[in-house]
């Protein structure tokens, strides 16, 4: 799941987990609760599940990877072992996750059984505007075009009768990107994939505007998620203050974190010079 940034979710449900236990002992806490992290792809292999233990207080060492464990997922009807790789990951690369079904993961940690369930939702098929659009280069020194000249949003949407949350993610698939703007290359860096990601809603459609969030020209990827509430809950809690936080998000028990259900469907759309 290279589109979700793992470890900053990881380490921020660790943080969040000390943030509630700061107000007993900062100096004496200690947490050996195992944190959870897991992403079921719908159409793809179970290769995404990450446990560790949590982090304590006055301890270099604070992020332990729990290895070697007997992890188990259920898919209602069959049970699979997910074989250790090290470094608190998990996998099964034989198991296909399935649209429609429910999996529960579950491990023993500190004589407690840890589990956690979660809905697989159905891809969604989505729809763009515009497969192909231009805009002009901007060089160095030079302003960018205004009024008629500016390119158009490009949609994407998609059914959502069923208020689900999605969000979108656009990233630029070039070997050898050209930067649309100067003045982003010489931020950036000459040759670095630009890429966005949108916030979870409940929503039908995202709106890209070329003028905001395309930097580059060529081939662009938009992969257009489609989550369940408790990955929105989680990257909402994070865009938050953690001083007002008491309690992370998690379905996990026994345990801390969140174990997940993806789809998702992929669409593509060109950048050119005008």
């Amino acid at each position: 799941m290279n589109h979700i940034n793992r470890y900053t979710i990881i380490l921020f449900l660790s943080l969040l987990f000390l943030a509630s236990c700061e107000q007993e002992s900062i100096s004496t806490t200690v947490s050996q609760t195992a944190v959870l992290t897991g992403y079921l792809h719908a159409g793809q292999s179970c290769d995404s599940i990450h446990i560790i233990q949590s982090i304590s207080y006055g301890d270099e060492d604070s992020i332990v990877s729990l290895d070697n464990l007997y992890v188990t997922i259920n898919d209602g009807s069959n049970t699979f072992e997910l074989t250790t790789e090290g470094e608190g990951y998990y996998q099964n690369t034989n198991l296909l996750i399935q649209s429609g079904e429910s999996y529960t993961i579950q491990f023993e940690h500190n004589d407690e059984m840890v589990s956690a369930t979660t809905f697989i939702p159905w891809k969604k098929d989505a729809t763009i505007s515009d497969t192909i659009i231009k805009m002009e280069k901007i060089e160095a020194g030079t302003f960018p075009p205004i009024g008629e000249n500016v390119a158009e949003a490009i949609e994407i949407s998609w059914d959502n009768s069923e208020g689900d949350y999605y969000y979108v993610v656009v990233h630029n698939i070039e070997n050898d990107p050209e930067y649309i703007n100067d003045f982003f290359a010489n931020q950036d860096g000459f040759f670095r994939n630009f890429r966005f990601t949108s916030e979870p809603q409940i929503s039908d459609y995202y709106n890209i505007d070329p003028n905001r969030e395309i930097r580059q020209f060529g081939t662009h990827r938009v992969i257009i998620f489609r989550v369940n509430p408790e990955y929105a809950a989680l990257y909402n809690v994070s865009e938050a203050s953690s001083l007002s936080i008491t309690e992370p998000p998690s379905n996990v028990i026994n345990g801390l974190g969140i174990l997940t259900g993806i789809a998702s469907d992929t669409l593509y759309f060109e950048v050119q010079k005008e």
